[in-house]
């Protein structure tokens, strides 16, 4: 049983290396023919109501954080 477990073993590890790739291509090609640009849009300032809960969920998080 040993010997027919170690045939199998054999053959299945030569199945693998002749079904094996024989060229691997370790980086990936960059495509410098694409010239997208991404627009960030401009920041906005915060409003006095924006300002007041970063305000509030800072000092809920310090008087927490104690």
């Amino acid at each position: 049983m040993n010997r027919l477990l170690y045939i199998v073993m054999i053959a299945a590890l030569a199945a693998t290396t002749v079904s094996s790739c024989e060229r691997v291509e370790e980086e990936v090609e960059i495509n410098t023919g694409n010239k997208t640009h991404i627009r960030v849009p401009d920041p906005e300032p915060m409003t006095a109501e924006d300002s007041a809960v970063v305000a509030a969920q800072q000092a809920e998080y310090e008087q927490n954080a104690k």
